[in-house]
């Protein structure tokens, strides 16, 4: 059955996990792999259904994303390649980019995810360097705002990320609503960091 365009046919017929095994990365268990998009020594790039994020680089998208930027191709050769890699059918001469109306409850859904997902995952990278970049070299050197802010958070969103990773559908809509103070909270100290000072700034 041919599906409306090459785009379409990927989200419908492929995971994020089987086209990065396709072409070669080793998937532990977890959904963690070595991203190929860095010196990356171990997994810090996760896996999820739909898209991928590595916590080492930054790096970010969907299946279709992650295999033009592994073979340094456009959008629409990197879903080629895929459905001709899966043997896959498309309505070739169908639009590169269907119409859409309202978006669906389930795509605003997932969206939210996304988002959430970005806003605590570089928050977590943020609180990692910040713990060893301002961890006291003597018992008797002040402690830093920055390396308390690290140990009073990192846990709490460790916790966050991994219910959006592995927890239930309930769970995860619970933290990526719109009402949830604590993703308003962190986007907003996000904003807050990028527009520090540059001598101070974390990396973006």
């Amino acid at each position: 059955m041919k599906a409306d365009s090459v785009f379409e046919v990927v989200k419908q017929s492929v995971s994020m996990k089987e086209v990065a095994e396709q072409y070669g990365l080793e998937v532990k268990r977890d959904g963690m792999v070595v991203c190929p998009f860095h010196a990356d020594k171990t997994p810090s790039m996760k896996l999820n259904k739909d898209y991928y994020y590595c916590f080492g680089c930054g790096a970010t998208g969907d299946a279709i994303d992650f295999v033009a930027r592994l073979f340094g191709i456009s959008t629409r050769q990197a879903g080629e390649k895929i459905v001709a890699d899966f043997g896959l059918q498309y309505d070739s001469k169908a639009p590169r980019s269907p119409p859409r109306k309202t978006a669906t409850k389930a795509q605003i859904a997932k969206q939210r995810e996304l988002y959430t997902f970005r806003v605590l995952a570089k928050y977590f990278r943020v609180l990692n360097r910040w713990l060893t970049e301002y961890n006291p070299k003597n018992p008797e050197d002040q402690i830093h705002p920055r390396f308390m802010e690290a140990v009073q958070r990192k846990e709490y969103v460790e916790y966050l990320l991994d219910v959006l990773m592995s927890g239930t559908p309930e769970e995860k809509a619970e933290i990526c609503s719109e009402r949830n103070p604590d993703i308003r909270r962190i986007a907003h100290r996000l904003t807050q960091i990028n527009h520090e000072k540059p001598q101070t700034a974390v990396e973006r």
